[in-house]
């Protein structure tokens, strides 16, 4: 049996909590990644990831960070920041 792999606290939180895609018609669960120290995910429909309140577009890659200085989640939509 492999021993679990070590996240950072905010990854810990986000992965707990979950992200969701609001479409308009129905809210969907989205699967987060942890990349290194990223989370990753790709919406499989275009609509707005909650809790952030980000529009994205079907198969946009999404990137999320934490700013330790801020405190603050980054979103990042292709290489390009968010929030």
């Amino acid at each position: 049996m492999d021993a679990p792999i070590s996240m950072p606290v905010w990854q810990s939180v986000l992965v707990a909590h979950g992200c969701q895609l609001d479409t308009g018609s129905q809210t969907l669960p989205l699967q987060l990644e942890p990349v290194g120290e990223c989370l990753h995910c790709t919406p499989r429909s275009s609509g707005s990831i909650l809790p952030f309140n980000i529009p994205v577009r079907l198969g946009q890659t999404v990137t999320i960070t934490w700013d330790s200085e801020l405190s603050r989640y980054i979103v990042s939509l292709g290489g390009r920041t968010a929030a």
